[in-house]
């Protein structure tokens, strides 16, 4: 059966394949519960690595498909019998170039993640105040829409470009904004958007629409409140509820709280494809320097993009995504982010600070051995 969008999960956190099947627990060929033996190579010397000195470290070997298993309590690499999905015998899920929690889309436990946190805050006599934990959800060119200020706890639009396709048919879409009014009160969640449809010789007009419901009640994200989901063919907007978009056609992008999915891949049954323009530039883009930007300052990149623009591109159905995105590991350079995570294990009642510190015999589709610390969190 083609997999649904998860709409269940409130919060932002990469590719959802298929989990491999595996029998016992502990592998002691590839965890060091104690951190004994030789020190990993640090993949950058301009970065003081011994801040990730303390904690227990495990290396988990990372198959070239399929997943491999890390259990924080006792700490180490574990096998997972049965369906993974429905065990909460593990935390974190390493598969190639992405890192799951046991939560919301990858799994029945209660993880989630926050980071990336400066390096040197796993080993501070003071740990980080941390705002929100992310539980793993499914999303695609959208996933990277907003940057969030933690001081204010306000979501900014980047003012990505995203492309639409759906059949033959293009559309570039562009979020204007994240809060409306109602009542006389501000409210989150209520979207404005941009859109216009794409022809090989020419640009459709630009519809903009305001107040697009992602409320769906509030923070606790309720299966059965409704939330707004439309149709860029006709403009159609229907509220639905996630079990309700999950069997529907009658949509291409969904909003729900700080979600924004599209009807394909994971994301639902109509097949619907996207990709962001500007994802490229997302890792050099201050907070400040998204905090500038405004609807018509930005109007020339929504113009900017054409029929022609998609030539070349891959285009995606949605995906699943955790708190870790594509921010741990430098795929290009097979090298470790230098920073942080705080992580809820499985059971939800516990977080630890994670942090990697190296891939031996990565490859392009695999880290190799990672090595990473685990150490419990102190509030």
């Amino acid at each position: 059966m083609k997999p649904r969008f998860l709409w269940l999960a409130p919060w932002l956190a990469l590719a959802c394949a298929s989990c491999s099947d595996s029998a016992g627990t502990k592998d002691p060929n590839t965890a060091d519960g104690g951190g004994s033996g030789n020190p990993n190579p640090s993949p950058d010397a301009g970065h003081d690595w011994s801040v990730f000195s303390s904690g227990t470290e495990v290396r988990v070997t990372v198959p070239e498909s399929g997943r491999a298993y890390v259990r924080f309590d006792p700490p180490g690499a574990v096998q997972v019998s049965g369906d993974p999905k429905a065990s909460t015998d593990w935390d974190l899920a390493l598969e190639q170039y992405d890192v799951y929690t046991n939560g919301g889309a990858s799994g029945t436990g209660r993880g989630s993640a926050f980071g990336p946190i400066d390096a040197p805050s796993y080993s501070a006599a003071t740990p980080p105040q941390v705002p929100l934990m992310f539980t793993d959800k499914t999303g695609g060119a959208f996933v990277k829409w907003y940057a969030y200020d933690g001081d204010t706890h306000v979501l900014y639009s980047r003012y990505h470009v995203a492309g639409i396709q759906d059949g033959t048919r293009r559309w570039k879409v562009q979020v204007l904004g994240y809060y409306g009014e109602r009542d006389g009160a501000p409210v989150s969640a209520l979207y404005k958007v941009r859109y216009a449809e794409l022809f090989a010789d020419r640009v459709g007009d630009t519809v903009e629409v305001t107040n697009l419901d992602g409320t769906a009640g509030g923070l606790t994200a309720d299966p059965n409140k409704t939330s707004e989901f439309l149709d860029l063919s006709n403009g159609a907007r229907t509220m639905l509820t996630p079990a309700a978009a999950n069997a529907s056609n009658a949509w291409q992008l969904g909003f729900r709280r700080d979600t924004i999915g599209a009807n394909g891949g994971v994301g639902g049954p109509r097949g619907v494809t996207s990709i962001d323009f500007d994802d490229a530039a997302t890792a050099g883009e201050a907070l400040a320097q998204v905090k500038t930007r405004t609807a018509d300052g930005e109007k020339a990149r929504f113009d900017a993009i054409n029929w022609a623009s998609f030539e070349g591109k891959t285009l995606r159905g949605d995906r699943v995504i955790s708190g870790f995105g594509d921010a741990w590991a430098d795929r290009n350079a097979r090298t470790p982010a230098y920073a942080a995570w705080v992580v809820t294990s499985a059971g939800g009642e516990k977080k630890y600070f994670i942090g990697f510190t190296s891939f031996e015999n990565a490859t392009a589709t695999s880290p190799g051995t990672v090595a990473l610390r685990i150490k419990p969190f102190k509030e």
